[in-house]
């Protein structure tokens, strides 16, 4: 048995569609970013970043950062086919790919949406996220070459690497079209989107069509 503390729209998002997919029973536990419930002392213990998502499994081991809890779960389940063998050709790309979503990617957004984190004058703030907004669209028109005709991240086979990449396509705010200007981004999120999993998890997000 699972449980995912998470956040609707937020780093969450991937592993619960991998939870979806894998068809395990789980939990969701949300937490109110905006009342700052990942500040109480309870949640610290589990993740002391104050951050979400955060895994338990059976009720006492610990996971957090989103694309660990993707891997654990991939790599715990399987069947589920969301994830190469250690032995599969696939490996390293799917380890490459879903390390520099998290990596590059995912940092690139934070010192967009953070800038002020990422300074000690206020006054360099907008020249911050004006640099991280440059670096989102480079990186994404790098993933859109990466893909090609795909139709997924890694070829012709479905990876917990395609579920990281519709989560942070749907941050949106410094990349407006993005799916208009990378679309071979676009055509892989299209095959994702009539999934029950994605379907569900993008209606528990508030992004359901």
């Amino acid at each position: 048995m699972y449980r995912l503390y998470w956040n609707a729209g937020s780093a969450a998002m991937a592993p619960h569609a991998v939870l979806q997919e894998i068809g395990a029973r789980y939990e969701l536990f949300e937490l109110s970013l905006a009342n700052k419930q990942q500040h109480d002392p309870s949640y610290l213990k589990l993740n002391p970043n104050a951050r979400v998502p955060t895994l338990v499994i059976d009720g006492k081991d610990v996971i957090f950062e989103s694309a660990a809890i993707c891997m654990y779960l991939a790599d715990r389940h399987p069947e589920a086919g969301l994830a190469p063998a250690i032995a599969d050709p696939k490996r390293g790309l799917y380890l490459q790919w879903l390390h520099y979503m998290s990596n590059t990617l995912q940092p690139a957004y934070l010192r967009y949406y953070y800038a002020d984190r990422y300074i000690t004058n206020p006054d360099h703030a907008q020249e911050v996220a004006d640099k991280a907004r440059e670096e989102v669209a480079v990186i994404w028109g790098r993933l859109d070459a990466a893909i090609g005709a795909g139709p997924y991240m890694l070829g012709d086979r479905l990876s917990a690497c395609d579920h990281y990449l519709l989560m942070l396509s749907t941050w949106q705010d410094p990349v407006p079209g993005l799916y208009d200007r990378f679309p071979n981004v676009k055509a892989c999120v299209d095959r994702l989107l009539p999934r029950p999993a994605v379907i569900e998890i993008m209606r528990k997000n508030g992004m359901a069509a």
